[in-house]
């Protein structure tokens, strides 16, 4: 009896240990600890994928740009080192903050611009576009494609997957930081080969 009272008092405590990291407070103030997207922001600030801004804010309902979610992809996949200036895209000036990041999605076939030589770095990314780049890194485009390509068969690629789960957005509505953390939360560390 007491041997089996250390051992659901040992289970007791580790699975205290393992939920007690996911309770504790957010490192930014403007992203309350039990908020729906909190754990999946924590999760990228460790890896540096998803920052704060100079304030130590996460600004969890601003809206991301195209150019930041090619930065965020790049971060992603760890493509941040040797990256390269480019003219890749005709409206993305050798100067922009973020045409190293833009180019290497480029050269990666995450992203592919708006044709006309324009990447439109200042839009905001769309929930299907944004969805398309991720889908893209994580290597699924031929799975997209098979599906009915962009933005459909991509969008039904991270629905199968449940990449979106938990994304309370519509196709052509700009995403927020908060969105991009739950979709790169619930697909970190899948692969389409394994």
């Amino acid at each position: 009896m007491r041997l089996k009272v250390r051992y659901l008092l040992a289970g007791a405590l580790a699975g205290a240990i393992l939920i007690c990291p996911a309770m504790a407070a957010s490192s930014f103030p403007d992203v309350d600890e039990y908020a729906p997207y909190a754990e999946a922001v924590e999760y990228l600030k460790e890896r540096n994928i998803m920052v704060g801004d100079n304030n130590g804010n996460f600004n969890p309902n601003k809206t991301v740009t195209r150019a930041e979610m090619a930065t965020i992809v790049c971060r992603m996949l760890g493509e941040t080192e040797n990256l390269t200036i480019s003219n890749t895209f005709t409206d993305v000036p050798n100067t922009h903050w973020a045409n190293k990041y833009i180019a290497k999605a480029a050269e990666l076939s995450i992203v592919s611009g708006y044709g006309n030589g324009k990447f439109g770095p200042n839009d905001m990314v769309t929930y299907e576009q944004a969805v398309t780049m991720v889908v893209r890194a994580l290597g699924g485009a031929e799975f997209a494609a098979d599906a009915g390509g962009y933005p459909n068969g991509f969008m039904s690629v991270a629905q199968t997957y449940g990449f979106v789960n938990d994304v309370q957005a519509e196709m052509g509505e700009p995403l927020s930081r908060a969105d991009i953390a739950i979709i790169l939360f619930n697909c970190y560390g899948f692969d389409f080969y394994e």
